[in-house]
């Protein structure tokens, strides 16, 4: 549900999700699947459908932040974590 996509369908692409776009593997491999919240929320902060693309070869490095404060909020918005 997080990714967009059926279960049915999430599980038919898994194996592709895990070569292709890194996916973690799953901490259980009997019943149902289960994946260790962590990494899979990580996982999805990179991954998700929904996330503007980056560009892949930016030579360009920003300025040095200012302050710790600064570098907070852009690690913050880097890693999609606006609200906290």
């Amino acid at each position: 549900m997080a990714i967009g996509v059926s279960l049915d369908t999430f599980y038919r692409t898994r194996q592709i999700r895990h070569e292709r776009d890194g996916l973690p593997a799953p901490i259980s491999e009997r019943g149902p699947l289960k994946w260790e919240r962590t990494s899979f929320d990580a996982w999805l902060t990179r991954n998700h459908p929904m996330r503007p693309k980056t560009i892949a070869n930016d030579t360009f490095a920003p300025p040095p932040a200012e302050s710790d404060e600064e570098h907070r909020e852009r690690l913050r918005t880097a890693y999609g974590h606006l609200g906290a």
